[in-house]
């Protein structure tokens, strides 16, 4: 799953969280939707608050979810890796 901008990251998150709500897993819901409510604000926290609250589904989350959400988790994590690998080293 390719994210292009904090806008597609924050329609991922969004419905993630609707899915993670259907499957019956509220308080997780809960925790991916409280990251993206951080989209509004500086682009490093909106990520890093995401990279937290999408760590914390995918070790708390993967009996929940399928396959293929299951990899598209791991792909959006590693999108947010290298995106604040990229913002936290100093310009040269």
């Amino acid at each position: 799953m390719k994210l292009s901008s904090n806008s597609d990251l924050h329609r991922y998150l969004l419905q993630l969280a609707k899915d993670l709500a259907l499957l019956r897993s509220p308080e997780l819901a809960d925790i991916v939707t409280s990251a993206s409510r951080h989209a509004s604000g500086l682009s490093t926290e909106f990520l890093g608050e995401s990279r937290i609250a999408l760590r914390e589904v995918q070790s708390r989350g993967h009996s929940v979810l399928g396959e293929q959400a299951r990899a598209d988790l791991a792909d959006v994590l590693r999108q947010l890796d290298a995106a604040l690998g990229r913002s936290n080293r100093p310009a040269p």
